[in-house]
């Protein structure tokens, strides 16, 4: 018993280096994001208790955090090798996850400027919508942080065109959620201020991201053929998404139609169920297709680092 608390206590002694590190680049991505912004992030949250903001900047946090849990990934190195691939992993996502909004204001909510609608307008919203993309974003980039690379170089190559397919998968996603719905998902957001809607779109973008998080945990370097299993995984996901919108509609709120009470109720009740049913689709989803991943064979099949390394450093990489 002893032995076992001694060991524990070294195990946890042994990580602080690397949660250290990680904290600071959580810190550091605040920091960024404030930086590029036109407003004050502490002035919104504290001096005019900005609601909206608040709930964008939780969501952009925890896809942040998530992120940086795979740039931790493999760690069990030298020390400074490890902190180094924190560094460049969470540097990288910091990055990212900011040019991910700008993705979001410009091709996702592109019918109104999502900073007007949470700064000057407050707008809930539109707030939850910017969450759920940016958790999606940090699903994407932990399952990118956890594959193998060649080199340096390949790292960030790797990391910014598997972003990028993610971003774009997030925009298709956007398009199938309109088409999909009885209502301008633009004008009730943007428009009506419906938070509702909001929070219905953005459980829609977090459970697309859980997908793609599924498709391109452990991704390498072989790019076209990653690619093509991302697609066919994501292209599956929206499929399934769709259906979780019916059984939403017609198994979960058997009494009334979702599109009703989300538009002209603004029934947040409704809204929350349909984004936990867009969840719960993709979480299963996403543990049907890793359990259904080919093992790995064979020591020769492993990078030199991996072999090295005990079973249990390779074996849970792909968790959120």
């Amino acid at each position: 018993m002893l032995d076992c608390l001694v060991t524990s206590l070294q195990m946890v002694f042994d990580a602080m280096p690397s949660f250290a590190m990680a904290f600071v680049l959580l810190l550091a991505g605040k920091v960024v994001y404030d930086k590029t912004t036109p407003y004050s992030i502490d002035d919104e949250l504290t001096e005019k208790d900005n609601a909206a903001f608040g709930v964008c900047m939780a969501g952009y946090l925890v896809g942040l955090g998530i992120a940086l849990c795979g740039a931790l990934f493999g760690t069990g190195l030298s020390l400074q090798e490890d902190l180094l691939t924190i560094l460049l992993g969470g540097l990288a996502s910091i990055v990212l996850m900011r040019l991910s909004i700008t993705v979001n204001d410009r091709l996702i909510l592109s019918a109104f400027s999502i900073d007007k609608e949470m700064i000057e307008d407050r707008n809930a919203g539109t707030g939850a919508v910017v969450a759920g993309g940016s958790i999606a974003t940090g699903l994407m980039l932990n399952g990118v942080l956890t594959g193998e690379s060649e080199s340096v170089a390949f790292v960030v190559r790797d990391i910014v065109v598997y972003w990028l397919a993610g971003q774009a998968l997030l925009v298709l996603g956007a398009v199938v959620f309109q088409k999909m719905t009885s209502y301008d998902m633009h004008k009730v957001i943007g428009e009506d201020d419906n938070v509702a809607a909001g929070v219905s779109f953005g459980g829609f973008l977090v459970a697309l991201g859980i997908v793609v998080h599924a498709a391109v945990a452990g991704a390498g370097s072989v790019l076209a053929e990653e690619l093509v299993t991302a697609c066919v995984i994501g292209a599956l996901g929206l499929v399934m998404l769709v259906c979780a919108r019916i059984v939403a509609d017609r198994g979960l709120l058997p009494g009334s139609s979702l599109s009703r009470e989300v538009t002209q109720d603004r029934n947040l009740a409704a809204g929350l169920v349909a984004a936990a049913s867009f969840i719960c689709v993709a979480l299963l989803l996403s543990a049907a297709v890793r359990g259904s991943a080919p093992p790995v064979s064979g020591d020769a099949s492993l990078p030199p680092v991996m072999e090295e390394q005990p079973a249990y450093i390779g074996t849970g990489g792909d968790d959120i």
